[in-house]
């Protein structure tokens, strides 16, 4: 397939009194940011990151213009590197995407060949944009706990904001790689599904509304927080001896209120997770992405919404006030 010589994109803007704006705009290669790989996209992952940077929300984006979106799967238009061909499925994720460098939001992409992976064998590239940054989030907070000890048979694993893109994938994730989730949430009419992709347990978040303790009854080995904020300093006070959290959002706030106790008192670690890994790690969990630790993949996909670019704005808006669940990409591919 030929590069097109215009294609559409949501670019991002900063004006001269400092506010953001994001449009759809008619876009040529040469608008785009430098690569040696331009891929044809067809799925992009939507995250509450991107949101973030399109409404101008938080200081995210590097330089003005922009076309946002931290990761996208497509299939290579042209390459003057041996190391990919046209019509081959490549992922892209981290390494600045949509932040210093053009990203996903476009129906086109110039991207560096140090940036890009190819889609690993036993993940078509619609499986790959499903799992995308919340379940490789989600792998290596797995690979974490697996190196601390942590074995499926030590006790259950916390997942807070279990209706989210991370929380979703990551309860499938876990619960193919033989651990008990514990998902935790504040929309209780989502347990029938919860279940259904793997969590054991569902917990309300109404927890938090209860008097506190210094340290609560032992109930996790391990704990994803997506949360921040009172989730995160519960979390570990409930952890067993030994246990750990792995922070890896923010959707209540950058701080939380906590204690030496849990640490001295049950030895508890907390570390956080951000997706933009090394290369050989990359390549090391998308490989177990693909096969032992792949999700179900029937019990996720009623979970994911398919948008156009033309519906991102609006999207993403919801998606900032709460008022979205699950996992949304962007489709090119039609």
């Amino acid at each position: 397939m030929p590069i097109p010589q215009t294609f559409e994109a949501l670019r991002t803007h900063q004006t001269a009194e400092g506010q953001v704006r994001s449009r759809l705009e008619t876009l040529r290669l040469d608008d785009l940011s430098a690569g040696e790989i331009v891929v044809r996209n067809l799925y992009a992952g939507v995250n509450y990151k991107d949101c973030l940077s399109l409404h101008g929300r938080a200081k995210i984006i590097a330089s003005y213009p922009r076309v946002a979106g931290i990761e996208l799967v497509g299939e290579v238009l042209a390459s003057s590197v041996a190391a990919f061909e046209p019509g081959q499925a490549v992922l892209v994720h981290g390494f600045q995407t949509g932040i210093a460098f053009d990203g996903g939001f476009s129906a086109c992409v110039r991207v560096p060949a140090a940036h890009v992976q190819a889609v690993p064998q036993g993940l078509t590239p619609h499986e790959a944009a499903v799992i995308g940054v919340p379940g490789f989030t989600a792998a290596m907070a797995l690979e974490r706990f697996i190196e601390l000890g942590i074995a499926p048979d030590a006790g259950s694993v916390a997942m807070s904001g279990a209706g989210g893109a991370v929380g979703l994938l990551g309860t499938a994730l876990f619960a193919r790689a033989g651990y008990r989730v514990a998902a935790i949430t504040r929309r209780m009419a989502q347990e029938e599904r919860l279940r259904a992709i793997g969590a054991h347990e569902v917990i309300d978040a109404a927890v938090l509304d209860a008097p506190q303790r210094p340290l609560e009854k032992p109930r996790f080995a391990a704990a994803i927080d997506n949360v921040g904020g009172p989730m995160l300093s519960w979390l570990l006070r409930s952890l067993a001896d030994g246990g750990a959290v792995a922070s890896v959002g923010n959707a209540a706030g950058n701080s939380y209120e906590g204690s030496v106790l849990p640490f001295i008192m049950r030895r508890a670690q907390l570390f956080g997770i951000v997706a933009n890994a090394p290369v050989e790690q990359r390549r090391r969990l998308w490989a177990k992405l693909a096969a032992e630790w792949k999700p179900d993949m029937a019990a996720v996909l009623p979970h994911v919404r398919h948008i156009p670019l033309g519906a991102l704005m609006e999207h993403s808006a919801r998606q900032l006030d709460g008022a979205s669940s699950g996992r949304v990409l962007v489709d090119f591919s039609r």
